[in-house]
C-alpha cells in the first residue's frame, strides 16, 4: 500500500465531530506558544498579502484587519487541530474561499470573534465553497469553539441583520448546533 492510499485509508477512519462528535469533550482548545506564534505570522502574511493583491478586507468587525486576520488564523488552526485534519497554512490571496475540509468532505469556514456574546456572521456574499459555518471565540491562547450552522442555516432572509458593521447574515449562538447533532 503507498502512502497515499494510507492516509486516504486513515482518513476514511478518522471520525468527524460534526457528524460523531463527543459533547462531553467539549470544544475549548489551549494552542501551545509555538502555535500561537505560527497562527500570528501566518495571519500577519496572508494580511499582507491579501491586501497587497487587492483582497477586500471583509471582516465585519471594527477590529484592526491584521489583527482579525491572527485572530482568524488562530480560530481555524484550533478548529483543524479538534477535528484532526491539517489547517491551510497556505499564503496565496484568495477571497471566498473555504478555510479547510474536514475528514467526512465537508468544506468550512471558522468565523471568529473575541466576543463571548458573539454571532455566526458571514457577509451577503453567498460562498459556493462552503457547507459548514464554525463560530469560534478567541482569547489568545484560549480557543472555544461555540457552535456551528448548515450553510443553508446561516445564509436565508431570516437571518439578514445590521449589527453595527452593516448587512450581513447572522445566528445568535443558542440558534448554533452543538458538536454532539
Amino acid at each position: 500500500m503507498g502512502n497515499r492510499e494510507v492516509i486516504r485509508d486513515a482518513n476514511a477512519r478518522r471520525s468527524d465531530n460534526l457528524v460523531h462528535g463527543d459533547a462531553s469533550e467539549g470544544m475549548n482548545i489551549t494552542l501551545q506558544p509555538d502555535e500561537v506564534q505560527v497562527c500570528q505570522m501566518v495571519g500577519r502574511m496572508r494580511s499582507l498579502i491579501a491586501r497587497g493583491n487587492g483582497v477586500r478586507d471583509a471582516k465585519m468587525g471594527g477590529q484592526d484587519g491584521s489583527e482579525a486576520d491572527v485572530m482568524g488564523m488562530m480560530a481555524e488552526y484550533a478548529f483543524a487541530k479538534k477535528m484532526n485534519v491539517f489547517p491551510d497554512l497556505g499564503l496565496t490571496p484568495r477571497s471566498g474561499s473555504a478555510d479547510g475540509v474536514m475528514a467526512s468532505g465537508k468544506r468550512y469556514d471558522v468565523k471568529a470573534s473575541m466576543h463571548e456574546k458573539a454571532h455566526l456572521l458571514s457577509t451577503l456574499k453567498v460562498n459556493p465553497d462552503v457547507d459548514v459555518y464554525v463560530l469560534a471565540i478567541v482569547h489568545s491562547p484560549f480557543v472555544d469553539i461555540r457552535g456551528w450552522a448548515w450553510k443553508d442555516e446561516l445564509i436565508c432572509e431570516e437571518n439578514k441583520k445590521d449589527l453595527g458593521h452593516g448587512v450581513g447574515y447572522a445566528l445568535s449562538q443558542d440558534k448554533l448546533r452543538g458538536f454532539d447533532a
